[in-house]
C-alpha cells in the first residue's frame, strides 16, 4: 500500500530539470516525476501484471538514467496473447482517470482512437501537461525485470521504493527503433540509438 508522504518542493523539480532546458524543460521534468509516481501506483495495483514497459521513457527510467533523454511517452507491449487488448486499455484507463497521488492529478483523453494522460501538478494553476499511451502487441522476446536507474529525486517520493518492472528486452527495444527508421526519421529515436552505440555498459545488459 502507497503511504502518502511524497515530498516535492518546487527546488526539487529544478534540481531534476535538464540544465539550460528552459520552461519546456521544467514541464518535462514535472512529468517524468509524475510518471515515476503513476507507474508505481499501477504496479501496486497489479494494473502492469500483463504489460511490459518499452520505448525511449523506459530507456531513460530502467537503462541510461541522466544519460537519456526526457522521454515522455509512455508505450508498453501486452505480455499474454491471451489478454485482449481492448480490456487490457480499459483496465489501465479505469486506474487512471480522476486519479490523485500527492501533488499530481491524473485524467486521461481520447481523440480519434489514440489516448493521452494528462498531469496537473498541484504548484502549476490552469496548466495540464500531456503525454500519450499506447499499448501494443505482445514482445518477440520475454520481458525482463529491471530496476530503476537511481535518481536523486527518487528520495522524495515516500514509501514503498520504486519497484522492479517488466520492461521489453534493451535489444527488443533498439531493434524498434531501427525498425522505425525505415519509416520515419525521428530525431528522438536517433538520439537513444546514438547513447546505446556509445555507451560501452549498455552491451552488458545483451547478454
Amino acid at each position: 500500500m502507497i503511504i502518502n508522504n511524497i515530498n516535492l518542493n518546487p527546488g526539487h523539480i529544478a534540481r531534476h530539470t535538464s540544465r539550460y532546458a528552459g520552461a519546456q524543460g521544467k514541464e518535462a521534468a514535472i512529468i517524468d516525476i509524475a510518471q515515476d509516481i503513476l507507474l508505481r501506483d499501477l504496479h501496486e495495483k497489479g494494473v502492469l501484471d500483463n504489460l511490459a514497459f518499452k520505448g525511449g521513457t523506459a530507456l531513460r527510467k530502467f537503462y541510461a538514467g541522466r544519460a537519456g533523454r526526457f522521454s515522455l511517452d509512455l508505450d508498453f507491449s501486452i505480455i499474454d496473447l491471451n489478454y485482449n487488448k481492448d480490456e487490457v486499455l480499459l483496465n489501465f484507463i479505469n486506474a487512471i482517470e480522476g486519479l490523485r497521488i500527492g501533488p499530481f492529478r491524473y485524467t486521461l483523453t481520447e481523440r480519434r482512437g489514440k489516448w493521452s494522460i494528462n498531469y496537473e501538478y498541484d504548484k502549476i494553476n490552469n496548466i495540464t501537461l500531456k503525454t500519450k499511451l499506447d499499448i501494443g502487441s505482445p514482445p518477440w522476446l520475454y520481458p525482463i525485470r529491471r530496476d530503476w536507474i537511481p535518481m536523486p529525486i527518487h528520495k522524495q517520493y515516500g514509501d514503498p521504493p520504486l519497484p522492479k518492472l517488466q520492461t521489453v528486452c534493451l535489444e527488443e527495444n533498439i531493434a524498434e527503433k531501427i525498425a522505425r527508421l525505415n519509416r520515419l526519421t525521428p530525431a528522438r529515436d536517433m538520439y537513444d540509438l546514438v547513447w546505446a552505440a556509445t555507451t560501452a555498459d549498455v552491451w552488458a545488459y545483451l547478454d
